[in-house]
């Protein structure tokens, strides 16, 4: 995997200490924790399903106190062809029973074939979206995916090339747990890894070209 360059930024990946990784195997609920949705091992990955217009959320017994990103293979399942997305800083709303004040990321979503960054708050509403057609998810392809956040500044990458990054300033997500979410679609994940986040500030500006 290579360095993430993120607007004054730079993820050095060799200096990220691992925190979690996972093949993963029957065992996953010693990791995980289902929170909506269907959810099982076979042949390898982690199948997870919702077939309701919502997510489906798998994510990680321990909660993150500190800037963390994950890495994971995941594809559609055919017929299904959407939705392969991920939360992180991600926090349960117990009264509506639903995901709460959480960070979204996902591609072939959006109801277009969207990919893209949101921010889920308390009583399922939304306080932004940041979504792009530019790239366009095949269905039932495998792809790599690494999304996380540090101190607000959200990003995701697909197959080792930067696909969004966010940063909200005022009063960002900095805790929570780490996972998945089909929403309305069928998933299948594997090699999933959780990394602390070692980052580098990076002093940009330009140079005349002319």
């Amino acid at each position: 995997m290579k360095d993430i360059k993120l607007i004054g930024k730079k993820i050095i990946i060799d200096k990220c200490k691992t925190l979690i990784e996972c093949a993963p195997d029957a065992n996953y609920t010693d990791i995980f924790e289902q929170k909506a949705g269907e959810w099982k091992f076979e042949d390898g990955h982690l199948i997870g399903k919702e077939d309701g217009n919502k997510g489906g959320i798998l994510y990680t017994k321990e909660r993150f106190d500190k800037p963390v990103m994950i890495t994971f293979t995941a594809s559609s399942v055919l017929p299904a062809t959407r939705d392969v997305n991920a939360v992180f800083c991600a926090n349960w709303d117990y009264d509506i029973n639903d995901l709460g004040d959480s960070y979204v990321c996902g591609v072939g979503g959006w109801y277009d074939n969207k990919a893209g960054l949101e921010r889920n708050v308390k009583g399922n509403k939304l306080a932004f979206r940041s979504i792009t057609g530019a790239y366009k998810y095949v269905p039932g392809k495998e792809i790599t995916l690494t999304c996380g956040a540090i101190d607000g500044h959200i990003f995701m990458v697909i197959d080792d090339e930067l696909v969004a990054e966010y940063i909200e300033y005022d009063s960002p997500l900095k805790s929570g747990h780490i996972g998945f979410s089909p929403f309305c679609t069928i998933l299948k994940i594997r090699d999933i890894k959780v990394r602390e986040i070692y980052f580098e500030e990076v002093n940009e500006h330009y140079d005349p070209e002319f």
